[in-house]
């Protein structure tokens, strides 16, 4: 059995900053917690923002790959689901590299992300991008009565929902790892009994879920027990490896 901690990357939801997850590591102390920011977003908001998948691709393997040394673990919530389900799919399938598990949050499953998509890909305008954040909640009030603090942010929301639409065009088979399932009791965005069977398909190794208390967004409101989550489903694993 490794000696070295596990390490665990977590991608951010479209428009967030995945430095929201250091503060996982006061909860974690025993594993070692990646924020993956991408270029155009959060610590990495100077450079070009990358809106393609296979440049997104690119980019984690040249910079991540590094840290999917076994046993690690990936994390996202909603758009940073699909992108950790797609990056597990892509390091399994180039460099033999299997996530011990795979957590995806708050995302539709493929087929309903691919849709959902194709619906967005033909309005990206400032008034569709407002309504979308105001359906969607947790966009802070101030923020989103604030004109000029907006227009600074439109750009890496619209960067944001232009890699998901060319993201939701890829065709992936399932992985090869065991998917955990987390979705908000409340969210309008997913459905408990589409997105399980949904996500189950993409596996061949198991599919469990677990129901969080809370919206969309129940990756802040309920933050202290989500990363509680993900270190109990840890934990079983190094006891079963051990």
């Amino acid at each position: 059995m490794s000696t070295e901690p596990l390490t665990l990357l977590c991608f951010s939801y479209a428009g967030g900053s995945a430095g929201f997850y250091a503060r996982w590591r006061r909860v974690l102390p025993h594993i070692r917690v990646i924020p993956v920011d991408i270029p155009g977003r959060g610590g990495a908001q100077d450079a070009s923002a990358l809106v393609t998948r296979d440049g997104l691709i690119d980019y984690l393997l040249a910079d991540y790959a590094r840290w999917c040394v076994p046993p690690f673990a990936l994390f996202g919530h909603s758009l940073g689901g699909r992108i950790a389900f797609e990056f597990q799919w892509v390091l399994e399938q180039t460099r033999g590299l299997k996530a011990v598990r795979l957590f995806v949050s708050g995302c539709l499953a493929p087929e309903r992300f691919a849709e959902a998509m194709h619906t967005r890909e033909r309005d990206l305008s400032d008034s569709t991008l407002l309504q979308v954040l105001a359906a969607l909640g947790g966009t802070p009030r101030e923020l989103m009565a604030n004109p000029a603090l907006m227009d600074a942010a439109l750009p890496m929301i619209r960067a944001d929902f232009q890699l998901a639409i060319d993201l939701s065009k890829s065709a992936v088979t399932p992985v090869s790892v065991p998917i955990d399932l987390l979705l908000g009791s409340r969210d309008k965005v997913t459905s408990l009994f589409e997105d399980y069977p949904g996500w189950t398909r993409h596996t061949s190794h198991g599919c469990q879920v677990s129901v969080i208390d809370g919206d969309h967004f129940f990756i802040r409101s309920q933050a202290i027990s989500v990363a509680r989550l993900v270190g109990k489903r840890l934990q079983e694993f190094a006891l079963n490896e051990g």
